[in-house]
This record gives structure tokens, sequence and C-alpha cells, in this order.
């Protein structure tokens, strides 16, 4: 199955709906069966996108929408935007997105995904987030710098030469994207344009004993930036004809290196690295442009040579850091991903509720969703409790997705007889609200409190005459918890059967399907 989710998000831009890409790729990559049809599906609906999968007839095709999804067989199964245009369907594969191809019937499985825009869906609001910040101070350095070139006493070919350091660092981030967690999709195909071309396999690769110290990728890093914080560094001493003379006793020097990478991609792994080549041909360009229009005697000032060395050990010193921290950061982010696929396997869940006897639970007045569902969630809470807000909250977004499929019932733990004023008043007011104003207008006065626990103004904003008729409720649901040792608020029960403490409630939602399906 294809990891790509471009033919996704075609789908989703035809269909005018708005999911953030960097965090749906996050919730699929921890689905536990990534990346399978039921991942996409799951993680669609966890982003509260309707969708479903159906079974079609090649002969039936005509029927479907002008465009959809489907798995189709090439060579290996494999999920595609199907778009209609005249009397044929055309689909793409992958990132490729100018050659067409036309859908024939011995591609066809069968099993079509569809999407469907909520009608009630809130447009997104476009906010500035902190992140489109980043770019504003290397923006301004770049301005900055561009300034002082422009008012340096060099001459303008002598100060176009920063142009090839700035673009070998940008090659070599590049390179190492999969180190620096960049995902650009016209990236990902050029490193992957032909079978025989692989940038990760290159980079990656530790065929090599050398690699374990140090690799192509490290040197291109540290010896771009070298140039370019020296070139600025030099400029500054008015030496720029000492920083020229080192640059070409150095570029002479990487001529073996690169010869060397170029046997290592040829015979070694067989691999060739596109921007690995694209990073030789700066080196090149940097070397024929030195002789070409900085063709003068070799000079070399003591003090130049001495801050062009503090800064390549500055560089090198820094990079080992921050490569040291990025290298635990993909490694976090591999076992986080890990810890979320096991946190979301059904089977281990369902054998950790299990495990537990099972709890002969009283019935609730107070019951949300399908009344004759035989999955039933029992939430013992209580206003006062810091963390039901949370609890609740995990709850309102079942009822949100599945309140056809679940039957929700809710335990107000208190003794009123301990209870100040104000506190039973609120008991007898939600109670009250959820018996003559139903479902709808209780979760709206219960998220109103949850919200801000002022109790004035709650009691302003949801006005009631309130009477003891409810008490008796109470009572019954504070002994029966006292009874069977349900001491602390919120206690999430599943069937009778209580909510491991190992998981958050947070994963609660992604297992409603399951539980739906499931007989326990």
């Amino acid at each position: 199955m294809n990891e790509d989710f471009n033919y996704l998000f075609q789908y989703l831009e035809k269909e005018n709906i708005v999911i953030d890409k960097s965090e749906f790729d996050f919730q699929i990559q921890s689905h536990p069966e990534y990346p399978t049809l039921l991942s996409v599906v799951d993680t669609l609906s966890f982003f509260n996108v309707k969708n479903g999968v159906i079974q079609v007839d090649f002969t039936e095709i005509d029927a479907l929408p002008d465009h959809f999804i489907a798995l189709l067989n090439l060579g290996q199964q494999q999920l595609c935007f199907i778009e209609k245009k005249g009397e044929n369907y055309i689909f793409k594969i992958g990132n490729n997105t100018t050659e067409e191809y036309t859908l024939r019937p011995e591609m066809w499985s069968g099993f079509i995904l569809l999407l469907e825009k909520s009608e009630n869906e809130i447009p997104p609001v476009v906010s500035v987030s902190k992140s489109n910040f980043n770019w504003v101070l290397p923006v301004l350095c770049l301005v900055f710098f561009s300034f002082y070139l422009f008012y340096t006493p060099v001459n303008l070919t002598a100060k176009l030469f920063f142009v090839f350091p700035a673009i070998g660092i940008l090659f070599s981030i590049a390179a190492l994207k999969d180190l620096f967690g960049t995902k650009i999709k016209l990236l990902n195909s050029f490193c992957n344009i032909t079978a025989s071309t692989s940038c990760s396999t290159i980079v990656n690769s530790s065929k090599w004993k050398i690699f374990e110290i140090v690799n192509f990728s490290d040197l291109s890093v540290v010896f771009f930036t070298s140039q370019l914080v020296s070139f600025f560094s030099l400029l500054l001493l008015g030496d720029i004809g000492t920083y020229f003379s080192i640059q070409k006793v150095l570029l002479l020097a990487a001529i073996p290196v690169l010869v060397l990478s170029l046997y290592f991609q040829k015979t070694v792994e067989k691999k060739w690295c596109p921007i690995c080549l694209l990073i030789m041909g700066v080196i090149l360009f940097e070397l024929v442009y030195l002789f070409a229009f900085q063709n003068s005697a070799l000079v070399f000032s003591p003090v130049s040579v001495i801050v062009f060395g503090f800064v390549v050990l500055t560089v090198i010193t820094i990079w080992i850091s921050l490569k040291e921290i990025l290298t635990k950061q993909k490694e976090l982010k591999e076992y986080q991903l890990k810890a979320i696929r096991f946190e979301k396997n059904y089977d281990v869940f369902r054998n950790s509720l299990l495990a537990k006897e099972k709890t002969e639970m009283m019935q609730s007045p107070l019951i949300f969703g399908n009344r004759e569902s035989a999955t039933k969630i029992v939430l013992i809470s209580n206003p006062f409790c810091g963390y039901c807000k949370d609890a609740h909250t995990v709850i309102e977004t079942i009822l949100e997705k599945y309140s056809d499929d679940v039957q929700i019932e809710l335990i107000l733990k208190t003794d009123l007889e301990r209870e100040d004023e104000n506190s039973v008043k609120l008991f007898r007011s939600l109670v009250n609200i959820y018996m003559y104003e139903g479902e709808s207008s209780f979760l709206t006065a219960l998220q109103a409190w949850f919200e801000n626990t002022n109790l004035t103004a709650w009691f302003e904003r949801f006005p009631r005459n309130i009477t003891s008729e409810f008490d008796s409720m109470f009572d019954s649901q504070y002994k029966w918890c006292e009874e069977n040792d349900f001491n602390f608020t919120p206690a999430i029960f599943i069937n009778g059967y209580a909510y491991p403490r190992m998981y958050d409630r947070k994963v609660l939602p992604f297992f409603i399907k399951e539980f739906v399906e499931d007989e326990f």
C-alpha cells in the first residue's frame, strides 16, 4: 500500500475539505494498521470528515461521482485519485502531477473510498501562528547582509561568491531531509526520480566504517557553512584576498572527496543521490569561478587564517551538537509513533479492559446517545472535580461522532448533605435542565460550567426555580458508588468494565467503532 497521500489531498481539495496535512501525517503514522486503507478511513474520521468504503463493480463505475479514490491493482495494490474526463477515468501515480493514466478494467479491485463535506463544517480560521514568524529573523539577516555587501568596498564579482555557499547549504539541508524532518513533495520526487536514485540510501548508508564518524553530508554542511560565515568574517577584516586563497586550497583538496563520493554511489551502493550530485556541481562551479575571476597570487594573512580556523572549529562544534539533538529528536518521534500505534491497538486495549472483573452497573436516568445500543459507556463524574472536564470533553467527542451507535450514562456522584447551598443548587439545576429541556441543553450548561467555574455567573446564565424532586437520584447514586468503592472521579466503564488506568482517556473515541462491532 502506498504511503504517499497526495491522492487523498487531491480529493480533499476537490471536495473543498481542509485539514492540516502535518497533523494528518502524524495521526495516520500512529495508526496500528498504517498505511492501509483502514488507517486512512480512521484518520479521516478522526478529523470529522465523513467517509465510507464501498465495493462497486467496474460495470457500475458511471454511477459513481466524477472523482473518488479507488484501490487499484498496479503490480501492487495502490490507492489512487480517480477523476472523470470526458468518457474516460484518469489517475496519476505518486507525486507525478503531469503524466496521466487511463483506468482499465484489469486494474479495478472494486473498493472505493468516498468523502463527503459536512454540512455543519466550520470554515477554517486563518490565523497567524507563531511558526509563521520563524522566517522573519533569517530574512532580516539576509536583508542586512545584502546591505552590508552593497556598501562594502569590494568589487561585485567578489561579492557574488557568497551565493555559492548559500546554495550549497540549502542543498546540504535538502540531502539531510530525513534528519531535519523536511517534507517537500518536489524534493522527494527529485530524490527518487528513477529506480536508480535515492538520496536517503546514500545519506544514511553505513557500508563504510568511516561513515560512523563522518559522512559526505556532514562534510558538505560544515564546508558550506564555514565558507559562508568566514566570507562574512573576513569581509569585516577587509582581507578578502586571504579568504579566496584559502578557498582555492580547500576546493582543490575537495576533488578527491568528490571522486570518492562518485565511486561510492556507483560501485558500493549502486544508487545515485541527485542532491549529492548538485552539491558536487556547486563545488566545481566555485572552483571554476575562483580560477576564472580570482586568479591572483595566493596570499595568507596569519590573523585571517586564525579567524578562518576559529570559524571552522566553531561550525564543527555546533554541527556535532545540533546533529546529536536532531538525531535524538528523530528517534523520539519514531518511538512516539510506535508507542501510539501500540496504544491504539484494539486487541491490546480489549485485553487490558477485560482483565478486571465486570461491575454490575446501576441504571442512571441521565442517558445520552442511542438508548437501544448494546455498547454502554458510563461516566461517574462531579462538576467540582478538576479532572472531570477532560473526561466530559472525551464523552462529548464520542457523542458528536457516534451518538447513533453508543449509549452513554452519566452518574453525578455527590452527597448533598455535605455540600454547601450553592453547590446543591448547581447539582439540582443541572438535573432539572436535563429532565425538562433535554440532552442538548444539559450538555451546553455543563460545558459552560467547565469553561468558567463561577457559580454566580452560571446561575445568571441558567436561572432556575429549583426543588428537591430529584434528590433521591443523587442519594441512590452516591450510595451505589460507596458500596462499590468508587471513591474517585472521573471513572469510566465500558459495558461494565473499568477503563484501564494505563490508557489516556483521550484515546477512547478511537476504539468506539471496534466496541460497537465487538460483543463482550
